[in-house]
């Protein structure tokens, strides 16, 4: 995993957790972890947590449903 972005502050509506991300993808927390250490999705850090940004967890969901 490349370094992760850090942030000072964080808009809850902006970034997602790993678990909240996971849940939105309908996919384990797991899968998001593996795909943040490939690189696939950026990786945010604030503080302890490691965030994901919601509209790029949005756009794999699109892609997601296109491919059914």
């Amino acid at each position: 995993m490349k370094t992760a972005r850090e942030l000072k502050q964080v808009d809850g509506e902006k970034y997602l957790t790993v678990e909240e991300a996971a849940e939105e993808l309908g996919i384990k927390s797991n899968a998001i972890r593996n795909y943040l250490c490939a690189e696939k999705l950026t990786t945010y850090k604030f503080k302890t947590l490691t965030l994901l940004r919601s509209d790029e967890v949005e756009g794999w969901k699109q892609r997601k449903r296109s491919k059914h």
